[in-house]
């Protein structure tokens, strides 16, 4: 495959989970209290799609995911958010227990990182829009 057919690949994928965060994080931003019903679950599990990935990169470990391009995405998050990253990835990876709990609230807090990792997701698929180009 050429690189243009690894970045559209890239690219795809990203974009369409990209997407499915964005429509559940707006889904759930409407709930008070949480609690797993099979419509939050498929909610949360899109969401986990793209945390997990991101929190075993910053745990040190190697990610299974295909869905999305982890090693950027930190790389963004920790670009944007350097003077306060050891607390930050202490936030996601509280995020992340958080969201795989049977009931829970999401505070402000953590809407401003679920915000943050969707925007850095944007960030990796305008790279890789822009790597396709310059092709």
């Amino acid at each position: 495959m050429s690189n243009l057919g690894v970045f559209a690949s890239r690219f795809s994928i990203n974009s369409k989970t990209l997407e499915e965060f964005d429509e559940s994080l707006r889904f759930i931003r409407g709930k008070h209290e949480i609690t797993k019903t099979p419509e939050i679950e498929e909610r949360i599990n899109r969401l986990l799609d793209v945390i997990n990935p991101i929190s075993e990169k910053i745990e040190g470990k190697l990610s299974k995911s295909i869905v999305v391009s982890e090693l950027d995405i930190v790389d963004i998050i920790k670009e944007r958010h350097s003077i306060e990253w050891p607390g930050y990835r202490k936030g996601i990876l509280r995020l992340r227990f958080k969201l795989n709990s049977g009931k829970f609230q999401l505070s402000e807090t953590d809407f401003q990182l679920l915000n943050d990792i969707a925007d850095a997701l944007d960030a990796e698929c305008e790279n890789l829009f822009r790597r396709m180009r310059e092709r």
